[in-house]
């Protein structure tokens, strides 16, 4: 098992400018002032938590239910 990213390794660009999807301690950043970029910092939140506990069959299927939204629209 490798070890889990950094938090400071997510970053969300927006406007030329990058900040910080999740605080050190890697729960969601307080920083961050739209709705969809709050979103995004608690879905990487929850997927930061828990992908370690994943195999790279899981993450493939993370990875195809996240293709699966955008396909959606």
């Amino acid at each position: 098992m490798h070890p889990r990213p950094l938090p400071s390794w997510y970053l969300y660009t927006a406007d030329a400018t990058s900040v910080r999807l999740l605080t050190n301690d890697g729960a969601p950043s307080p920083e961050l002032s739209t709705e969809p970029a709050r979103t995004l910092a608690k879905l990487t939140a929850a997927v930061h938590t828990a992908a370690c506990r994943l195999g790279e069959h899981e993450l493939r299927h993370l990875e195809l239910v996240i293709a699966l939204q955008r396909w959606h629209r």
